[in-house]
This record gives structure tokens, C-alpha cells and sequence, in this order.
């Protein structure tokens, strides 16, 4: 009976240091979703200077998948990401734009997979 739970033990301990390595060393593939994140207008300086106001219309928040190495990931998550839509070259009227997601300064191979939303539509006045 008490070699089996040295067996048990020493498996246990053999497994868990796997696990470290794997997760320290290798940097496994990691997938993401961050929700609530805010559509921001990028470009409202230059509307304004032209004496144009713009306004985000319907839902103003989106979920993004992100994926990468799990270090990048966890980067990502601390630093957060930003969502926007340039309206600087807009026109009066309705117009619509593509939502843009900006990593963080420093994260790199991470990539978007989904947005909830791709476009936002906005009115400029």
C-alpha cells in the first residue's frame, strides 16, 4: 500500500512538471475573448475644426477572439486593447466605418479572429 502512494506521489509531482515546462518554456497557442470593449471615434479633431460633429449610432461595444502565444495573450489582457472607427475623411450625413482593434504597444503575433461587430454607423452634423 505505501508504494503506491509513493507511485502516486512521484506521478503527481512528474505531471505537474510537465505542466511547468510546457507552460514556461513551450508557450502554448491561447484563445481569448474579451467583451465590453469600447468603440471609440478616432478623427473627431479634424471633423470639429470643420464645424462637423460625429455620433456613433446603435451599439457602441464589441467582443473580439484574440489568439496567440499565450505569453502575448496575457499581455494583451493586462494592457487591454482598443476598438475604433476613423471618422476623419466622413461626410455629412450617415456614414458607416470599418471598427479598427489596436493591440497594445509591445504585443506582437496576436491576431483578432472574431468581432461581434464589424462596422458602426455614425452620423456626422
Amino acid at each position: 500500500m505505501r508504494n503506491k502512494k509513493v507511485l502516486m506521489l512521484i506521478s503527481l509531482l512528474v505531471a505537474i512538471g510537465l505542466w511547468m515546462y510546457v507552460m514556461g518554456n513551450v508557450d502554448p497557442i491561447s484563445t481569448e475573448r474579451v467583451s465590453g470593449l469600447a468603440v471609440e471615434m478616432k478623427g473627431v479633431d479634424y471633423l470639429k475644426s470643420q464645424k462637423l460633429e460625429p455620433t456613433l449610432n446603435g451599439p457602441k461595444m464589441v467582443t473580439v477572439t484574440i489568439e496567440g502565444k499565450r505569453s502575448q495573450v496575457n499581455k494583451v489582457k493586462e494592457k487591454g486593447l482598443e476598438a475604433y472607427v476613423d471618422v476623419s475623411t466622413c461626410d455629412y450625413g450617415k456614414n458607416e466605418g470599418k471598427i479598427q482593434i489596436q493591440m497594445p504597444d509591445g504585443v506582437t503575433g496576436v491576431t483578432v479572429e472574431t468581432i461581434s461587430k464589424e462596422t458602426a454607423r455614425f452620423t456626422v452634423k
